[in-house]
């Protein structure tokens, strides 16, 4: 039984590098959550300063986190590592977004395809925010421009037929942003003809009153 043992204490011991591994890293992968959530809301009141220099740690802590796994692909692959990387995935985007910036790839951003493709489509959701705050702010061509990119992100994303395991929930993000897709149309919709007919009032109310003064 003496090579069992040792081969059950080589295991033992292993196992306690990847447990201690994935203790060391859960606290940067919740950082890169924080501080995600924090860019987007950087973005969304144009503090750019701030969001240039988060968005620039952001990135560097990610790379350290690749650095940490890079011996440990299956803690790369962990639920909570490809959480943390949507999460940096939607809130580069949506800081490109807001500021009119090339859209940055996987490949720059570090991100896996998967999860930057499901960080791209909640980022739609950000998006959505944005025209509501642009229509309130009267800006109805810049809402026009978030919502086409809503449109293309949607038409390209469905065209995405992988299995569920592949893509890690693509499908379900995709139903959803159909729907907000129809809403957010709806909204710009009735913000656009409201602001028609505002145009017109002053038209029409001279109108009637040179109608009144007519004999």
């Amino acid at each position: 039984m003496g090579g069992l043992t040792d081969i059950l204490e080589a295991i033992r011991l292993r196992l306690d590098e990847k447990e201690a591994l994935r203790e060391e890293v859960l606290p940067l992968a919740r950082q890169l959550i924080r501080e995600s959530a924090t860019l987007i809301k950087n973005a969304h009141r144009r503090e750019w300063e701030e969001a240039a220099n988060r968005h620039r740690a952001l990135l560097s802590a990610l790379r350290e986190l690749r650095q940490k796994l890079a011996g440990a692909p299956a803690l790369w692959y962990a639920g909570f590592v490809q959480d943390a990387l949507k999460e940096v995935a939607e809130a580069c985007l949506v800081y490109a977004l807001l500021q009119d910036e090339p859209i940055p790839t996987p490949e720059a951003l570090s991100i896996d395809d998967a999860p930057y493709l499901n960080g791209l489509l909640e980022a739609m959701g950000e998006l959505r925010r944005a025209i509501l705050d642009a229509i309130r702010a009267e800006e109805l061509p810049q809402a026009e421009r978030y919502l086409a990119v809503m449109d293309e992100v949607y038409f390209a994303a469905i065209t995405f037929d992988q299995s569920e395991a592949i893509t890690q929930g693509v499908r379900r993000r995709v139903d959803a942003l159909r729907v907000m897709l129809e809403r957010t149309r709806s909204d710009l919709t009735l913000a656009t003809q409201y602001r028609k007919l505002a145009q017109l009032l002053p038209t029409i109310r001279l109108e009637e009153s040179e109608n009144e003064l007519l004999p």
